[in-house]
This record gives C-alpha cells, sequence and structure tokens, in this order.
C-alpha cells in the first residue's frame, strides 16, 4: 500500500495552483462565445457523429446562461430538442452523492475518514484488513484496488441489481492492485455512498438530493429518479446502434443505480447546477471550505491524451465527484456521465466562470468534443476545430465494430473449419460465480441460450469452435454480445464457463470477463 500518497497529491496540486497563478493566457477572462460560435461548433458535431439530439448550457462571466436545443428527441418528425428537454446525466449524478456527503460532515453526523463499517456494519471488501481501513472518502474516489468497472454487470442485470447483491459482489470481487495505489473506475462503490446518505440523513437518497439540492437550487424540471419523470415530460429519446443500424434503445437503469447516475436534468436545471459550483451565491446550504474540498485531488489519475494534446493538460486526478485537470493554464473540473444510448459530459474552470454542460440522446463522444471545442475557443490563443477528425473517428469505430460481430456470426474463429460442439444437453445447467451469482445455460424450443439473470442479458448461444459459443443477447441496442468458452475436466464434462465481450464497443461496465462461472454440479 502507497502510505505517502497525500504528499504525491499535494505535489501535484501545487503544480496546478502554480499554472493556475501564472500570467498570460491564466491572467485573463475566457473569451465570449458568441451563439454563433456554439451554434455552429453544436451542428458540427451533430453532423459529424451523427447525434439526432443535443441541448447544451454555456456559463460565461458577465453574460446570461446560453441554453438551447439542437435536433430532435428522437428522429426526424419528433418534437425538438430546447432547453426543458430531459436527458439522463449518468455518472455527473456523482457529483450530487459527494455533496449530500458534504452537508452530512458539516452536520457532524459524519466524517470523511470514518471507516465505511462505522456507519454501514456489513460492509465488507474481500480483504479484512481492505475492510477495516476502507473510508468514506474511499468510497467515492476510486481507488479501492478492483479493477475498472468491476461488478457493473450486477447493476445490468435486472434480477441482481439490488444493494443485497452489490454488497455479496464487493465481498467476493478479488483486488486487482494494491488498496489506494491506483486509479481505476468504479460504480458499486457510489452505490453504497447513496446506502451511507440514506443511513446516515434517514431519508431516501431521491429524497435527500431533491430537498437540499435540487428544489434549492430551483433545478426545475430536474428529477433524481427517472421513476419521478412525469408522464408527459418532455425526455429525450436515447439511441444507440443495435447491429450497425442506429435506433431508439430503451435500458432503464435500476433504482439501486441512481447514487451512480441517476439524475435527469435539462439544460436551464444545469445551467444552474453549474453556477453553484462555480461559486454564484445559493440556497444550498454548505460552507465555502466545504465545497472547495470536492474540487481537491485525491487519486492521481492518466491524463486525457487529446486534453493534453489540445489543452496542453499535464496533470490530471480524481477528487470528490470530479475530475480535475490543468488546462490552459487554469484549473478545469469535468465528468462525463454514460447511459445506454445517452451521454453528457459537463466541464467548469473554478476561478474563470466559465461552464459547459453538453447532453446528448446517443452513445457518444459528441458531447465531450463539443465541450471540449468550446473550451479551446474560449481559451486557446490557436484554438484548433477537432471535430470532423473524431466524429470520423467514431463512426468508423462503429462499423468496424459492427463488421467484427459479424464476422464471428459468419465465420468460425480464425477462419479455420469448426470443431463440432458436443450434443446441447452436455452445456446445460446451472453456473456460479462468488461475486455475480448465477448462470443459466437451458434448451429453448432446440436451441441452447444463456440466461444472466435479465431478459435484456437473454439469449442464444451460437456456435463457433468446439465448446467456443457466442451469447447473442435479445437486447441488440446493448452491443454487448459475448464469447462463451465453456471447459471440460480430464473426464469431459463441461464445468466452468469464462467470457469475453465480442465487441471492442462493448460497454466496460459489461465485465463478463471477469465471471469465473464453475458448474453447480460440479462443485460437489
Amino acid at each position: 500500500m502507497k502510505v505517502r500518497m497525500r504528499g504525491i497529491v499535494a505535489a501535484l496540486m501545487g503544480g496546478v495552483c502554480a499554472l493556475a497563478a501564472a500570467g498570460g493566457a491564466g491572467a485573463a477572462g475566457p473569451a465570449t462565445l458568441s451563439a454563433r460560435q456554439i451554434d455552429e461548433v453544436v451542428e458540427s458535431a451533430r453532423k459529424a457523429f451523427d447525434v439526432p439530439g443535443v441541448a447544451v448550457a454555456v456559463i460565461q462571466p458577465g453574460q446570461a446562461p446560453y441554453l438551447k436545443g439542437y435536433g430532435t428527441r428522437d428522429g426526424a418528425g419528433s418534437p425538438p430538442v430546447d432547453a426543458d428537454t430531459l436527458f439522463g446525466i449518468g455518472s455527473i449524478s456523482k457529483a450530487f452523492t459527494t455533496i449530500a456527503i458534504a452537508m452530512l460532515a458539516q452536520e457532524g453526523k459524519l466524517d470523511w475518514n470514518d471507516p465505511v463499517i462505522k456507519h454501514i456494519p456489513e460492509f465488507r471488501m474481500a480483504d479484512p484488513w481492505v475492510t477495516r481501513e476502507f473510508t468514506i472518502r474511499d468510497l467515492v474516489t476510486h481507488r479501492s484496488g478492483l479493477g475498472p468497472y468491476a461488478g457493473d454487470l450486477i447493476i445490468l442485470t435486472d434480477s441482481k441489481a439490488n444493494r443485497k447483491q452489490v454488497y455479496q459482489a464487493l465481498a467476493n470481487l478479488p483486488a486487482a492492485t494494491s488498496f489506494r495505489t491506483t486509479y481505476a473506475y468504479d460504480n458499486l462503490l457510489y452505490i453504497v455512498a447513496g446506502d451511507l446518505v440514506e443511513r446516515v440523513s434517514g431519508q431516501s437518497w431521491q429524497d435527500f438530493v431533491t430537498a437540499r439540492i435540487l428544489k434549492p437550487l430551483d433545478m426545475s424540471g430536474c428529477v433524481a429518479d427517472q421513476l419521478r419523470l412525469g408522464k408527459d415530460a418532455p425526455k429525450a429519446v436515447a439511441h444507440d446502434y443495435a447491429d450497425g443500424k442506429l435506433e431508439a434503445v430503451d435500458f432503464p437503469l435500476p433504482q439501486v443505480t441512481v447514487p451512480a447516475g441517476g439524475i435527469f436534468c435539462n439544460a436551464q436545471g444545469m445551467a444552474k447546477w453549474m453556477a453553484f459550483n462555480l461559486g454564484a451565491p445559493s440556497a444550498v446550504k454548505l460552507d465555502k471550505a466545504r465545497a472547495e474540498e470536492l474540487f481537491r485531488p485525491v487519486t492521481p489519475t492518466p491524463t486525457n491524451p487529446a486534453a493534453a494534446q489540445y489543452a496542453g493538460a499535464s496533470f490530471s486526478a480524481y477528487g470528490l465527484g470530479w475530475f480535475l485537470q490543468d488546462s490552459y493554464g487554469r484549473r478545469e473540473a469535468q465528468h462525463g456521465g454514460g447511459l445506454p444510448g445517452m451521454v453528457s459530459q459537463i466541464s467548469i474552470f473554478p476561478g474563470s466562470g466559465f461552464g459547459v454542460m453538453v447532453m446528448s440522446n446517443k452513445s457518444t463522444r459528441a458531447s465531450s468534443a463539443i465541450a471540449m471545442r468550446l473550451a479551446n475557443l474560449a481559451f486557446s490563443d490557436h484554438p484548433q476545430d477537432f471535430i470532423p477528425k473524431m466524429g470520423a473517428g467514431e463512426l468508423q469505430a462503429v462499423a468496424q465494430a459492427a463488421k467484427t460481430v459479424t464476422d464471428v456470426k459468419a465465420a468460425p474463429r480464425a477462419g479455420s473449419a469448426a470443431r463440432a460442439a458436443l450434443p446441447p444437453a452436455s452445456y446445460v445447467g446451472r453456473y456460479r460465480d462468488p461475486w455475480f451469482g448465477e448462470v443459466e445455460v437451458r434448451v429453448d424450443n432446440g436451441a441452447l441460450v444463456m440466461d444472466l439473470g435479465s431478459k435484456s442479458l437473454t439469449g442464444p448461444l451460437n456456435h463457433v469452435d468446439g465448446d467456443l459459443f457466442v451469447a447473442a443477447w435479445r437486447d441488440r441496442g446493448l452491443n454487448a454480445d459475448a464469447y462463451a468458452n465453456f471447459r471440460q475436466d480430464e473426464q469431459g464434462r463441461i464445468v466452468a464457463i469464462s467470457m469475453q465481450a465480442v465487441s471492442p464497443r462493448t460497454d466496460p461496465s459489461f465485465n463478463f470477463h471477469d465471471l469465473h462461472l464453475v458448474r453447480e454440479d460440479a462443485q460437489r
């Protein structure tokens, strides 16, 4: 374990402060972006990335917020996107969870350095020492020692998406690195953080965030949980590629996920959220010192190559619900938010009074490209138009990913003649993984089927070669077909399954590669 993390972070933060205090671009305010400039950037990105609809909020010093929608909520013929259109903001919700914890700390009900087991006695990590040492700060800073997106398959599988299963997963997931030494993004621990808010405050996470943040900031229309959306709420429709074709997708994440990514909001509301985080007076009861603590770096992270290339970034870390970096010689706090078929990006520059929120109704990098391009226009002496290149690269990657899946369906792996599979009954059974739980393989109407415990994640096992199959999930919009490699024992009996996503474009939260499924009758 790296026990000198605080000293390393302090040194890095000193470098950021020095950059922010430097002269030149850092001494002057950002260039004021015109409505025409903003519109041109967004429309360029919509075309380059093929996005149905986008909403933006731009905060600039001395200017009224610029709020606008572009395109449509659900393709041709549907209502236009406007400043009131609601999008799922995904993991941008994490900063609402950390502010909730900061409020409870301010009230003396907890401390960031409290062990989690002080408030949640049943909390366990695989290592007992880590369990004892694991603090509230560790819950929200992606330094747990688990692998990236560890256990996320739980929250994508509706029959398993509950807190009991989350705690079971955390207790059984093996460490990938030493505790507090390595950045690895996670979601399950933010679900624990939401449970913590509920236990300490006596309110549901949704009620706490609504009463203590959304209402005081007058974020009207925004909701802490999609189940709180009115029947006629102006909601954008999510889109992603299904077998290479852009289609509407409907994959509502379960309620257990809301502290990690459940808020739905619009440009009007997110402009108020940005203004609050940029220091504007508000009715939110959080003192300045507590608010500033959220933007202190905790876990060093790899520097984004695009930020290094276009913004001169040389430092990156995760704070309390925010990614932090130096851009154009200034401090930048930012975060992305992705749901199936919706992606958002927020970027604020504390001390510069500049902020951008972009929401899109497609799984795409367009939102981050727009936010990055607008900041580039505002702060760079030599702005660069990188959007066409980024968009072309993404569409090429989408086409290549679709071809990969098609090729797997069409021919055996490596182009050789396929080895025969065993009779279907040889594979039938219940398989179990310590953190994920049960997976069933059965025969339906003569076809071999895998069922992870979800209607969406159930589908036929298409034979590839020998004991290698591809699980073709019923929900094609997931883009998450997975190899299922069955393993035989010395007697030729099927005893285990390992899995791996087929497409390089599969969302990393579909962490099939972490499954070690053992047939239940092979364990006796």
